[in-house]
């Protein structure tokens, strides 16, 4: 067995590097960049975190090969894809550090202006009919998709094809709610009630898109309501934990038994005790951010081919937009140019190739370095736009969250994809706002707006 010992010191420089980043702005008090949070956060736990746990795998086991999942993974090329990744943790720190504007807009000028608040007090009748109905009708698809509430219930999580236009349409519900937080304008319960069905339904169907919804909402709330409080930065954990963990092993249950009830079922689950040593069933099962890496890396190593594709694979995304039925359809040619774009990554061993893991297979080392690179200097960007007066900042918040998704998959995909959708239905919701004032709710004491003196902690 090889000697660990510097492989597990730079694993900790780069837990240090995240964390001392990440702490750093939980310490100030006020203006706190909270994407230098989420980000690192994120990073630590499917990146770090799961080179922490593959190590010791290594270490408990003496082995020299381990499988996980689709991933065969040697000593070596894990030894080596830690000391890559790594190498992209300094590069996102120091693009972070390095993009630094010489003069920050004051806090004080991040105030929506009256129009807009105005605009949004005049929420039409027809604007909350179209979330509703446009919510129920995007459920009610999803779910046939799926094949049914029953199995919706019993094996949720399956992923179908074409289903995920339908999770994106249901993103609708959550718009009357940002909407009135962004410009600072009281919510009325119809707006919460939406907002809670939509992630509800999506839960069902995909963990991280709940917890990016989850998160979206708190960083409107954090720069357009009242910046987040130390202890509300920390009570962030709950609601993550509550989805990829509580709400995962129901899902693993659900999976493995079909069904949610039923005592035999219950009893079978608990009589294996490794099924409740979370951390592992978590990185064992759950995610591919360093073992995706490690795989490639071994794949490579053994003389399979493997030819960068310089990103030309993520140009598939495009054709991620055009209808299912269209795009599969044998007579034309969507499906044959998907085909070639999807063929052209190198490697198929992860199920959800993170994003650290997709940059080494577009350009090698210097593909982690890049990417990391633009991780950092995004990092800093949306905070930045982040902070600009009015709604015009709303598209940046909107899309923020994607950073994240970045982390897990491919960025360029995120924004594209899931961040295009968002602000399809953001649009389309904004188009009701305005409409004459004879179809509007009455709002009188519950639109009651907040003070800048709230915007700080």
């Amino acid at each position: 067995m090889a000697d660990l010992t510097l492989d597990w010191a730079w694993l900790y420089v780069q837990v240090a590097l995240l964390s001392g980043m990440a702490g750093r702005e939980v310490l100030r008090r006020r203006d706190r960049n909270l994407f230098a949070i989420l980000v690192p956060a994120t990073m630590l736990v499917l990146v770090q975190f799961q080179g922490w746990w593959l190590l010791r795998q290594f270490e408990t086991t003496g082995e020299q090969r381990l499988e996980h999942l689709y991933n065969s993974i040697t000593l070596e090329m894990a030894r080596r894809a830690n000391l890559y990744i790594g190498l992209g943790v300094l590069c996102y720190v120091l693009a972070y550090a390095l993009s630094r504007p010489r003069r920050e807009l004051p806090l004080s000028a991040a105030a929506p202006d009256a129009q807009t608040v105005a605009r949004a007090e005049r929420s039409t009748v027809l604007a909350y009919l179209v979330a509703a109905g446009w919510t129920t009708l995007s459920a009610y698809l999803l779910i046939t998709q799926v094949g049914g509430i029953n199995l919706a219930l019993t094996q949720p999580g399956r992923m179908i094809e074409g289903q995920t236009v339908f999770l994106i349409a249901v993103g609708m519900a959550k718009w009357p709610l940002v909407m009135r937080i962004a410009t600072k304008t009281r919510p009325r319960l119809l707006d919460i009630a939406l907002w809670v069905s939509g992630v509800v339904i999506t839960l069902f169907s995909s963990r991280f898109l709940t917890a990016f919804a989850v998160l979206q909402l708190l960083i409107v709330i954090n720069y357009c309501w009242k910046e987040l409080s130390r202890r509300s930065l920390l009570l962030m954990v709950v609601p993550a934990v509550s989805i990829f963990l509580v709400f995962g092993l129901y899902r693993d249950y659900a999976y493995r038994f079909g069904t949610v009830g039923g005592k035999a079922a219950a009893q079978e689950f608990l009589s294996r005790p490794d099924e409740w040593n979370v951390g592992e069933w978590f990185y064992r099962t759950n995610v591919e951010g360093f073992t995706g890496v490690a795989g490639a890396l071994t794949y490579q190593a053994e003389g399979h081919e493997f030819d960068y594709d310089f990103g030309v694979s993520e140009l598939e995304v495009f054709t991620k937009l055009i209808p299912n039925s269209v795009r599969n359809n044998p007579a034309l040619p969507f499906k044959g140019i998907a085909e070639w774009l999807h063929n052209a990554y190198p490697y198929t061993g992860a199920v959800v190739p993170s994003g650290v893991e997709l940059a080494y297979g577009h350009l090698s080392v210097l593909g982690i370095l890049l990417y990391s690179a633009v991780l950092g200097a995004l990092t800093r960007s949306f905070h930045r736009y982040a902070r600009r007066p009015g709604v015009s900042r709303l598209p940046a918040l909107v899309l923020s969250v994607q950073l994240l998704n970045g982390v897990r998959g491919s960025l360029f995909f995120a924004f594209v994809f899931f961040g295009l959708g968002d602000l399809v239905t953001l649009w389309i919701y904004r188009l009701f706002l305005a409409r004459p004032r004879s179809m509007t709710v009455p709002i009188t004491a519950n639109a009651a707006t907040v003070t800048q003196g709230d915007a700080t902690a």
